[in-house]
């Protein structure tokens, strides 16, 4: 995760802190190409590594849509979870934006597109990846990892959550996403936070994620507020 070097320092040692990779960038587990297949995987990494007590889920740019997939998940199993933290979300998904790397073509051309960046990304010193970039089979793993993800989502159609969700958004994408006819305000029709940051969406999480660090840890040290789900469970026990 990009902001892991700029996020674990700002929430301290008391604060545990998972990260979830995609899987098969190690080379060694199957690369997972739909969502539903994602979220089981994660949630199993989720209960393996933290079996018990409450949880805060966070996503960032198109992965906030498994961040969502992933809450609800947890919460049909029972699981305490505050808002689903949602980092700079994309304006733009659905079937429209669907991948099919099965096409020659389209694999050529997603391959190199995925390996460049991913190689750019490893260069920046703020940046953590993981994979050693100078590693070609490292490498190599990791792009087929990334384009199963990128897959999954682009080819994932969101259902409406209604439960708790806090918000950081770029300032660059702030207007769409309050507008009544965008797809954020129909996906998330529940209470939610939404802070804006004055970056571009490019830069947020570079020059700006330092304060995107910050703001996560704000969120985090807030008052526990039970889900939705946990207080219509609670209204029904008693």
């Amino acid at each position: 995760m990009p902001l892991r070097p700029s996020l674990a320092p700002v929430l301290g040692t008391d604060q545990p802190f998972y990260i979830i990779h995609a899987n098969g960038m190690d080379g060694r587990d199957p690369v997972i190409d739909n969502m539903q297949e994602m979220v089981h995987a994660y949630v199993h990494q989720i209960q393996t590594a933290r079996p018990i007590g409450p949880l805060r889920i966070a996503g960032m740019c198109a992965g906030t849509l498994a961040a969502i997939e992933i809450v609800r998940e947890l919460q049909r199993r029972g699981r305490e979870t505050g808002p689903v933290i949602l980092a700079d979300p994309p304006l733009v998904f659905g079937s429209h934006k669907q991948v099919d790397p099965r096409q020659p073509k389209v694999a050529q051309q997603l391959y190199r597109d995925v390996r460049r960046a991913l190689v750019a990304l490893a260069s920046l010193p703020y940046f953590e990846v993981p994979f050693d970039p100078a590693e070609p089979d490292q490498v190599h793993h990791s792009t087929l990892s990334a384009i199963g993800s990128l897959t999954a989502l682009s080819n994932h159609i969101p259902r409406p959550f209604s439960d708790l969700a806090e918000l950081i958004v770029s300032a660059q994408r702030a207007p769409a996403f309050f507008h009544s006819e965008m797809h954020w305000t129909k996906l998330l029709p529940g209470p939610r936070t939404v802070h804006i940051l004055p970056w571009r969406h490019e830069e947020l999480f570079r020059s700006g994620r330092h304060h995107v660090a910050r703001m996560i840890q704000f969120m985090l040290q807030e008052p526990p507020v039970r889900s939705v789900a946990q207080r219509q469970k609670a209204s029904i026990s008693a």
